[in-house]
């Protein structure tokens, strides 16, 4: 196994994402939705980016990239086509000790982001350690076939009656049968 999966919880902690384009764009909508609290930085941005901006939901840096922006934040995506910014923010976070990926460029990240199947609460992640996308997507979309729309609504059922279960069936095993 080359990477560890891992889920992080997000929610109200900084994650700076660089560049103002349309995948920076998809990675920001992204985070927002796992509640972070986005520090951006791009010479120009995508008109919804600059909205996020002007409701305050995104909180814009800089145009230029400015490696201090790493104290502030739990992780980091660069997700611009700038490679000189890319190489800055990859060793500006590595000096730092800062979880950074960099969108199509696995050599220069420390965490990548997999392919995900939301149903939430139930989340499944797929990655080929950024080796094969375009077939990890593929994968991806069998798999969205095979499992129902509903099954996120069964595990938050699930999820309410953990404790209850647990009280009345003590063992491990009980629970599992």
């Amino acid at each position: 196994m080359q990477t560890f999966p891992l889920f992080a919880n997000l929610a109200g902690r900084a994650v700076l994402v660089i560049g103002g384009g349309t995948v920076a764009e998809r990675k920001t909508h992204a985070l927002l939705d796992a509640g972070a609290c986005i520090h951006l930085g791009a010479p120009m941005l995508t008109p919804q980016l600059q909205s996020w901006v002007d409701e305050g939901k995104v909180l814009l840096r800089g145009r230029e990239f400015d490696a201090t922006w790493l104290d502030d934040v739990f992780l980091a995506v660069a997700a611009t086509d700038d490679a000189r910014v890319i190489q800055a923010v990859s060793d500006a976070a590595e000096a730092r000790k800062k979880l950074v990926n960099v969108v199509d460029n696995p050599q220069l990240c420390s965490y990548i982001v997999p392919s995900v199947i939301d149903r939430s609460p139930v989340q499944i992640a797929i990655s080929s350690n950024g080796t094969a996308p375009v077939l990890i997507r593929q994968l991806r979309q069998q798999l969205e076939t095979l499992i129902p729309q509903q099954f996120g609504n069964m595990a938050e059922i699930a999820g309410r009656w953990r404790s209850a279960v647990k009280k009345q069936l003590g063992s491990i095993s009980d629970r599992r049968r």
